[in-house]
């Protein structure tokens, strides 16, 4: 009995030892930083307007974390937002009216060499699926704005973005 004791009593000094010297060992935390998303902008129009919405643009998707934006298409890109700009014009010298319709385009980022594959296997129901899916994918909006609610319109753009791709992926 006097023996079990003594082995009871060097087996808890023992644990406790390993538990006091683990205590003192640093422990690393590790902050989860997702990935950033690449996202392409592609953004065409008269050459005026460009300029002036990609800075606009670029400003914009800045502020999102964990956003990358891209000005081609590069291997690690999720995402595509597609900006064509319009001015309008008016009278029979077909001025300028300092108003813009933009017509943006969202699309989840679609690689067509999956498709490559199906079609020479003629799996047309896969491909069907495929193109089905990139039809559901695509979302547009269409903004009409002055030059002077450049602003207003980029943030309107983004906001969307986050709105259809960004909040289902948290």
């Amino acid at each position: 009995m006097k023996q079990l004791m003594i082995l009871f009593l060097v087996v808890v000094v023992f644990l406790s030892f390993i538990t006091i010297s683990l205590d003192s060992v640093p422990v690393q935390e590790y902050s989860q930083h997702p990935q950033k998303i690449n996202i392409f902008l592609d953004i065409v129009g008269e050459d005026d307007l460009t300029p002036l919405v990609r800075k606009h643009m670029l400003e914009a998707f800045s502020r999102i974390e964990n956003v990358n934006v891209v000005l081609k298409i590069e291997e690690g890109v999720s995402y595509v937002v597609s900006v064509v700009l319009v001015e309008a014009r008016a009278g029979e010298n077909k001025q300028k009216t300092d108003n813009i319709a933009a017509c943006v385009q969202y699309l989840d980022y679609f690689d067509n060499s999956i498709l490559k594959q199906d079609v020479a296997i003629s799996n047309w129901d896969r491909v069907n699926d495929l193109t089905e899916n990139l039809i559901e994918h695509s979302q547009t909006g269409l903004y009409l704005f002055s030059k002077d609610d450049l602003g207003k319109m980029t943030i309107g753009v983004v906001s969307k973005f986050q709105v259809l791709f960004l909040e289902k992926i948290k």
